[in-house]
């Protein structure tokens, strides 16, 4: 790998954002087109996913504010890796 490689940013990046409760798919629109999906875990409680694509990071952080703003608590924050062999990297919040 060379060094302008290293140093390039990368375009369109995938998340994934998980948060606890219920959104809405209705609510795709409000967060750029997110994909929205929600379950209910096994020990009862329920689990929003996320999974959109983004431009970069200050897009990644205007979809936290709007998490923010809405009350939702985050659980974890995943980028997809679009390309096998290339590193995901993944936070999970802790409570």
């Amino acid at each position: 790998m060379s060094a302008s490689e290293i140093n390039s940013p990368r375009k369109h990046l995938h998340y994934q954002i998980k948060v606890e409760g219920i959104l809405n798919e209705s609510w795709s629109d409000w967060f750029g087109g997110f994909t929205i999906t929600s379950t209910v875990e096994t020990n009862g409680v329920p689990i929003t996913t996320l999974i959109g694509t983004l431009p970069d990071q200050a897009a990644l952080r205007g979809v936290l504010v709007k998490l923010w703003d809405i009350n939702a608590t985050l659980l974890e924050v995943q980028l997809i890796n679009p390309n096998p062999g290339d590193l995901i990297h993944k936070l999970e919040v802790q409570k």
